[in-house]
């Protein structure tokens, strides 16, 4: 394990993705957990309202992280596309940072976040590159390094911001935190990029624009597609909940969102770390259904405990099944168009917008005829059948013609 460490940060193009999307988490990690209070509690945006922001936002994302990969393949400009997407990340939070306003808060989450959050999908990118170059990688620890370092700022972020606000900091300054980011970042980018990974010497896919969709449109590609998108949309709802619910339901404070946030984050890091030695005993498929159902079951949970003090036990569960999610889809994903690192890493970021725009339309509609409880149980039923479905489909060819001949 040690050896397999000082390979993955010797090289230069993982430890640059490594260090860019340990910054990028801290951003992520200063409004994520706080994104809906600001939307609906600060601002006064409806429930409806905040769900259809999230939904037109992460449907724009889905797009644009498509395009993105696919136009990555064809030219090689990993690092031109990257620096844009950075661009726009800073943008957007001077944008909220210094003009609050409900016009601010839609134009940033539907348009400039979604274009910036392309950059998380160009880091898996990067990881993939690496390791099929580096035969010293092992690229299931290498996309493992790069998710954990993401949970890692998320374990940190959170509870630093929980012990500012309650000292009495607006909690809008995290929009100049996230520009800080943005800003340092860049400069990482431009400065850092190894200078033998420029757009002439990177392979080119050749393969044109419709028939890269046609390609990622595949039928059974894009069933398990929509299937992990649910699955790790049961994250996405725990996002938008966790507020909502320690606010309203749990009689915790702003504070203890970032501290829960933090103490799941952490939680996932080891996971995630040891990923790669759960599938080689359980196989991806197995991993995925396992880290389903302990999510499946924190969000029951969750929705039904009485009280914050409670809630605290439910970090490890939620950590476990979360680390396991979100780190053993991205390689599962990946593999899906192995050949083609730019549209692998895309759909990673379309599985992650796409449970988005599931946990928003969970939101959305259940909002119309139960409360934040009820969102969470129909949210937690709906990522159980998913993860089923998936775990069956996925069955071994062997497995399926057994039962044929039976």
């Amino acid at each position: 394990m040690i050896q397999t460490i000082l390979n993955s940060w010797n090289d230069r193009l993982l430890r640059l993705a490594f260090l860019c999307i340990l910054l990028m988490g801290a951003a992520v990690a200063s409004i994520v957990p706080f994104q809906s209070i600001i939307g609906i509690e600060r601002l006064g945006l409806s429930d409806a309202a905040y769900a259809a922001i999230s939904i037109l936002g992460s449907g724009f994302s889905v797009a644009a992280s498509i395009l993105v990969g696919i136009f990555s393949d064809q030219t090689g400009r990993y690092r031109e596309v990257l620096i844009g997407s950075i661009i726009a990340g800073l943008l957007a939070a001077c944008c909220m940072f210094f003009v609050p306003t409900q016009a601010s808060f839609i134009l940033v989450h539907m348009v400039l976040f979604p274009i910036s959050a392309t950059a998380f999908t160009q880091y898996f990118a990067l990881a993939s590159l690496a390791a099929r170059r580096n035969n010293r990688l092992d690229k299931e620890f290498s996309l493992s390094m790069i998710r954990a370092a993401f949970a890692g700022s998320f374990a940190l972020t959170p509870p630093i911001w929980a012990i500012i606000v309650a000292g009495g900091v607006d909690l809008l300054v995290v929009y100049g935190f996230i520009a800080a980011v943005n800003v340092l970042v860049l400069v990482i980018v431009i400065r850092g990029w190894p200078r033998e990974n420029t757009s002439q010497t990177e392979e080119k896919s050749g393969i044109s624009l419709f028939a890269a969709l046609g390609e990622l449109a595949a039928f059974p590609l894009l069933i398990r597609l929509v299937l992990i998108a649910v699955i790790v949309g049961m994250n996405g709802l725990y996002n938008i909940l966790l507020g909502l619910l320690v606010v309203n339901n749990l009689g915790g404070t702003e504070s203890d969102v970032g501290w829960f946030a933090g103490g799941v984050a952490l939680t996932e890091v080891p996971v995630m770390l040891m990923s790669a030695l759960l599938i080689r005993r359980l196989t991806r498929r197995g991993a995925i259904f396992l880290g389903a159902m302990v999510y499946v079951a924190f969000l029951i949970a969750l929705a039904m405990i009485p009280s914050m003090a409670i809630a605290w036990w439910l970090i490890i569960p939620a950590g476990i099944g979360a680390g396991i999610l979100l780190s053993i889809t991205v390689g599962y994903i990946q593999d899906l168009v192995a050949h083609r690192a730019g549209a692998g890493s895309a759909l990673v970021s379309v599985s992650h917008f796409g449970g988005m725009i599931f946990a928003s339309v969970i939101l959305a509609a259940g909002s119309v005829v139960t409360d934040y409880v009820g969102i969470a149980l129909i949210g937690a039923a709906i990522g159980f059948v998913a993860g089923l479905s998936l775990f069956v489909i996925d069955r071994p060819k062997a497995d399926i013609q057994a039962d044929t001949a039976i």
